[in-house]
């Protein structure tokens, strides 16, 4: 076996999973209940960073998290099979796995209980320690060096990594999963560079 010295960070909303939230429905709802016309994109750092009361902050969170669990129940394991398999056997052979999301700790877990990779990630790093996904991707990459490829789905994630110096690899939807993974791996072993 080929000895990896590699580790991947996957963003879980439309990398892993299927997006499951209408995310223009609940920034409507966050922002009533706020009373703001801000765009609040990417939601999670935006609610985080405005200047507002914390009780208001704490009733704008609590329907975000209602959201999430509510795509937990709305998730189909069948639909994301390819992308588990390609997790399981990327770690198999070394490769460590690290997810980071802007989803609760709470609901990342149970997402992650659903597919069968709880226990299969070295890390979680959820809004719980930061929604800022740049302070997420700060972390990792003191934590666990520079020979890691973040894998997302936004121009958001896109920026963070450049901004943080991560290596990057953009899927337009979940089912690109496996391919930028066997990419990533293969960019791993040549040592190369990817920002694709």
């Amino acid at each position: 076996m080929i000895a990896l010295s590699c580790t991947l960070i996957v963003d879980v909303d439309g990398t892993i999973i299927p997006i499951l939230i209408d995310f223009e429905e609940l920034r409507s709802r966050v922002r009533s209940v706020l009373g703001v016309n801000e765009s609040l994109r990417p939601l999670g750092e935006s609610l985080h960073k405005l200047p507002l009361n914390e009780s208001l902050k704490k009733e704008a969170w609590r329907i975000i998290e209602e959201a999430e669990l509510d795509s937990v129940n709305r998730l189909n394991v069948n639909d994301v099979k390819e992308n588990i398999e390609i997790i399981k056997w990327a770690i198999s052979i070394g490769v460590k796995l690290i997810i980071v999301t802007t989803r609760s700790y709470r609901t990342t877990r149970l997402i992650l209980e659903k597919l069968n990779l709880a226990n299969l990630a070295i890390e979680i790093v959820t809004r719980d320690f930061t929604p800022i996904r740049v302070d997420q991707l700060k972390y990792v990459k003191e934590k666990y060096g520079d020979r890691v490829v973040f894998i997302g789905d936004t121009i958001y994630d896109e920026n963070a990594a450049r901004e943080v110096g991560v290596e990057f690899m953009r899927v337009e939807n979940f089912k690109e999963l496996p391919k930028a993974i066997k990419r990533s791996i293969h960019m791993c072993l040549e040592g190369r560079k990817i920002w694709v």
